[in-house]
């Protein structure tokens, strides 16, 4: 029988697959295009009839960031959608809710990669929601004659969209939980202190992103945005919002792509601090002071992978020697890259590329996430924690180990034929089951290995093996952590300005 499902704006029809209900490509807004470029999302006009979800709807337009294959057959401005996976269409199933956000940088993706597939969530009981967002320039401009946020303004009307329909997919309202990767952990992070998203979930998950700024970035809040957005606005003709409004999506999409900072500058290397669309403290949207006020009370899981840096300086792209190492350090550590170069020093035997990942990886997630551990701590915020370790045939072949994206598979549960051993399969069961859990308790399966990070300061190390750690066991994250109370670094000598030391091969 074809699945078919009354929302608040009309029938939709589905299809069936292996036991899962999938409903793919359902408008949650009115196509953000023309006069609607840059302005909130507008709720979808009710609709008679029945509409057919069964293709993924367009995504937003962009040039790089995409994880994984995406199967949305076309980019657009009329983007605005989400997908449906679930075992049951009975409200009274009251299953948890995961809504996902993908990450790409604010760039790329979309809720449609094969990577991130639904399917198999949702065969272990919940009801599992993606959705495509704004990126880029369409996305986070932001400048005060035109608005800004229209990106995270798109998730928050996901959400809402969820509050409304998702009984009706047999989700339970109440027990919603919002989780995401890089820049979609990001997006979780703002989603916890955004006044307008506050009771539309329970929980959060936060991946490889979402904690506080780097240490060594002293930049001001939001400056790298509205700066990208002066530069495209000039780049455009300096025309006003309705003129701007007029413009053809290449042009933007082209100007966008041009001053993401996801083009290096000669001798320099691109690292997520580079990023420039991005969520920005309006005091609107978000609070101005959304970097320092406590995050919502809701149960919380974070974690990183132990080599996330090897996603962005991937094996062989620099030539590894001393002195690019030297220039990375004092980059990445300020005043303290004499005292990060003696740890350094000290590993005697490990390759140079391995030190570059071990400095990069500890300055950009290692050690923010134990800055916003002591946070939460701060403020009795009862939370868990993770490093991924695990590393697969394939992924020790390639000597991409551990890299930034490297969990998502066994999360989704996307293993391919290639690559992966049983170690791998085991794996994946376990993680989903820990996810699982706490989208449906907001405590992970496994209490004989999880703990809440109040007792002891333990995270959980997941590799071949389930092992208990500390953030600081790492010796380089101590040193890193005195940057927050150093003496500020000059913009120059910062990422933001990034390794104006580093020239290419």
């Amino acid at each position: 029988m074809t699945p078919t499902v009354r929302t608040t704006k009309g029938l939709i029809e589905g299809f069936t697959e292996e036991g899962i209900f999938k409903f793919f490509g359902v408008p949650y807004a009115e196509p953000p295009a023309g006069e609607r470029r840059w302005r909130p999302p507008d709720a979808v006009a009710e609709r008679e009839g029945v509409r057919t979800a069964k293709d993924f709807g367009p995504i937003c337009p962009q040039t790089a960031g995409a994880v994984f294959t995406t199967r949305g057959k076309t980019q657009s401005e009329d983007c605005l959608y989400l997908n449906v996976w679930t075992r049951s269409l009975e409200a009274q199933a009251k299953q948890p809710v995961m809504v996902w956000i993908h990450g790409g940088g604010y760039l790329g993706g979309g809720g449609c990669e094969d990577g991130t597939d639904g399917s198999r969530l949702a065969a272990l009981g919940v009801t599992m929601v993606s959705f495509n967002y704004r990126l880029g320039a369409f996305g986070y401009l932001a400048h005060p004659e035109i608005g800004c946020n229209f990106g995270l303004q798109d998730q928050i009307a996901v959400l809402r969209w969820v509050r409304e329909n998702i009984a009706s997919f047999g989700g339970d309202p109440e027990r919603v939980t919002v989780f995401g990767q890089s820049a979609g952990g990001h997006s979780v992070r703002m989603l916890l202190n955004c006044p307008a998203a506050s009771g539309l979930f329970r929980g959060a998950i936060l991946q490889s992103a979402g904690c506080e700024k780097p240490a060594f970035d002293n930049s001001p809040p939001n400056e790298k945005t509205y700066a990208a957005t002066r530069a495209l606005i000039a780049h455009l003709g300096g025309g006003g919002p309705e003129e701007l409004r007029r413009l053809p999506t290449e042009a933007v999409k082209e100007a966008s792509h041009l001053f993401s900072g996801v083009i290096p500058k000669p001798r320099r290397v691109h690292t997520p601090a580079n990023l420039a669309w991005m969520p920005v403290s309006d005091g609107v949207i978000l609070p101005a002071d959304n970097d320092t006020r406590p995050l919502a009370a809701v149960p919380l899981l974070l974690g990183y992978t132990r080599n996330e840096a090897r996603y962005f300086i991937q094996p062989g792209m620099l030539p590894n020697n001393r002195i690019i190492l030297g220039a990375l350090t004092k980059a990445l550590a300020g005043v303290e890259a004499k005292a990060v170069s003696r740890e350094l020093a000290l590993q005697r035997g490990v390759p140079i590329y391995d030190r570059l990942d071990h400095v990069y990886t500890a300055a950009i997630w290692a050690e923010p996430t134990l800055a916003t551990a002591e946070r939460l701590l701060s403020t009795g915020h009862q939370f868990y924690c993770y490093r991924f370790d695990r590393v697969s045939p394939g992924a020790a072949a390639s000597n991409f180990l551990a890299k930034h994206t490297a969990e998502l598979r066994y999360l989704f549960g996307t293993l391919t034929a290639d690559g992966y051993d049983e170690v791998d399969r085991r794996l994946t069961a376990w993680m989903q089951a820990q996810w699982v859990a706490f989208a449906r308790d907001g405590a992970p399966a496994d209490a004989t290995v999880w703990r809440p990070y109040g007792e002891n300061q333990r995270i959980l190390l997941i590799g071949d093996q389930l092992l208990s750690g500390r953030l600081d066991d790492d010796p380089l994250v101590p040193v890193l952590h005195r940057l927050r109370t150093s003496k500020p670094l000059s913009p120059s000598r910062g990422l933001i300005g990034l390794f104006r030391r580093l020239w290419s091969a």
